[in-house]
């Protein structure tokens, strides 16, 4: 039987950011950068080009990685098989996408969608 495809992009970076306010201010001003979405006090969203930056309000500065994939679920199914421990399995997030996160040895973050 063969293996089905499995499509993967890097969609997006997401900056984790003390005031989310002040870096949409900054992230605002420079050319190229447009607001996509903005939750006041906890998240702004900008597309630059075919990608997206995303600014989440958090206590400890830091990053993660959104990779766009063509099936959620057959992606976590071989991670499992690589050996690999997503956080969990696919699930809805309240502000509508459907993802499960990888963290690499490093502690960084992908949030798989």
């Amino acid at each position: 039987m063969p293996t089905k495809s499995l499509s993967a992009n890097l969609d997006g970076l997401t900056l984790h950011v003390r005031d989310v306010e002040r870096s949409r201010e900054f992230y605002g001003r420079i050319p190229g950068f447009k607001e996509a979405a903005h939750r006041p006090g906890q998240f702004a969203l900008f597309q630059v080009g075919d990608g997206l930056l995303g600014l989440l309000q958090l206590p400890k500065p830091g990053f993660h990685i959104e990779v766009g994939v063509s099936d959620l679920d057959l992606l976590h199914r071989r991670l499992l098989a690589a050996g690999l421990a997503p956080d969990g399995e696919p699930r809805e997030r309240p502000w509508g996408e459907r993802t499960f996160n990888l963290v690499d040895p490093d502690g960084n973050v992908l949030e798989m969608q």
